[in-house]
């Protein structure tokens, strides 16, 4: 791949489709871990078998820069003994808040064109100058006759220039480097398929920010971070009540947010009551995001409108998390279980994985970037032509 330039968002360089049981490896660095997926694919599914997760060190990561590339170089190579893989060729993705996904409008111009004018098209967007960036874009199925909207993709070259060398130190060739809501969307298409509706959202809680991606019509239109997210529940637990991290942790797993919907007289529990208006907060935030996509993008003809939510990242395991947000929000919410459906499917994984498949969206995405390169799972249609009825999944 090249360093020059991101990879087209949704659309991606074309790809032979791969061969029945063709190794994949796909690895996804966030604040607090480094995770591995390794597997094989068969047609248009993904057989699941190693996933692997090492610690990092506090601050070794942060906002998607890499702050200690020898602690990180460590848990790599931890992370692929552990798994015990030979396959080179890996597939990433980048995240964090001065990573940049955003729809433009632009004078309508040949893809050709847009090509080698990108650069200087994408510096009124960015918040420092193009070169210090890694630039893609993609032509979405929308605009008028005069303009185009366009899908901006940007990474800072200091946040992914760092991961691609310590990937490349470990002996590993990358495939692809792309931001982290395409990864998550991928898998949420993969899994859900037909009955996603014209309109919905995505919600990773992790452990420094967390992200809403709303996506439009198969394409991703909006991505924004919230810096709440599990870590901050750990931060107000170990302030409060003294918890050491380990002990935060164990309390924050034993929590159940549907008890803030009890009626009449709720249970008492301290610790639940000192994250609830933090967890407040977060869905007032995520619910200005959903009101800023509905006043950029209004109804069409019915659609257009938000209707689910779906949860995932490790923050989002919380007992109960799912019902919350969707009494707060009053959206349909679920939690990402990537292993329900026949997209993705487990050999020879451990049960408390299995069971916290939500933790492993972002790098099974990536595990299925081939597939998708091959034949999109989600095709956007034609906007200006009449729309059918949204399905909404049951």
């Amino acid at each position: 791949m090249s360093r020059k330039k991101m990879p087209k968002a949704k659309k991606m360089p074309k790809a032979r489709p791969s061969a029945k049981g063709a190794p994949v490896l796909a690895i996804d660095i966030g604040a607090c871990s480094v995770k591995l997926c390794a597997g094989t694919l068969h047609g248009r599914s993904l057989r699941v078998e190693r996933l692997v997760e090492t610690p990092l060190p506090a601050d070794a990561v942060r906002e998607g820069t890499i702050l200690d590339p020898d602690a990180v170089y460590r848990a790599l190579r931890a992370t692929l003994q552990s798994a015990g893989v030979r396959h080179k060729q890996v597939w990433l993705s980048v995240g964090g808040p001065q990573t940049t996904a955003r729809p433009v409008r632009l004078p309508r111009m040949a893809p050709d064109v847009l090509q080698k004018s990108i650069q200087f098209e994408a510096t009124r967007y960015l918040p420092s100058a193009a070169e210090e960036h890694l630039i893609g874009f993609h032509i979405l199925p929308t605009g008028t006759e005069e303009q185009m909207e366009v899908l901006l993709v940007a990474a800072p070259r200091s946040t992914a220039d760092p991961l691609l060398e310590l990937v490349e130190k470990a002996g590993l060739e990358p495939q692809l480097l792309e931001l982290q809501p395409f990864a998550a969307l991928r898998t949420v298409q993969a899994v859900y398929g037909d009955t996603l509706p014209y309109a919905y959202a995505l919600v990773d809680l992790g452990g420094e920010h967390t992200q809403i991606t709303v996506a439009r019509n198969a394409t991703l239109v909006l991505t924004r971070y919230i810096p709440i997210a599990s870590n901050t529940f750990s931060a107000a637990l170990k302030g409060y009540f003294n918890y050491t991290e380990e002990e935060a942790e164990q309390v924050k797993r034993g929590l159940n947010l549907e008890e803030l919907l009890q009626t009449g007289q709720p249970q008492e529990n301290p610790p639940l009551r000192l994250l609830q208006p933090i967890i407040d907060e977060l869905i007032r935030e995520i619910r200005r995001s959903l009101n800023y996509y509905q006043s950029q993008y209004p109804l069409q003809g019915g659609h257009g409108r938000i209707e689910r939510l779906f949860l995932y990242g490790g923050g989002a395991q919380m007992h109960g998390a799912a019902a919350y947000f969707e009494h707060k929000l009053g959206i349909p919410t679920q939690l990402v279980n990537p292993f329900e459906g026949e997209a993705i499917t487990p050999s020879g994984i451990a049960l408390e994985q299995l069971d916290a498949g939500a933790r492993w969206v972002n790098v099974l995405g990536n595990a299925l970037a081939p597939l998708e390169m091959a034949q999109p799972f989600a095709e956007p249609v034609d906007e200006s032509e009449p729309a059918a009825a949204p399905t909404v999944a049951a």
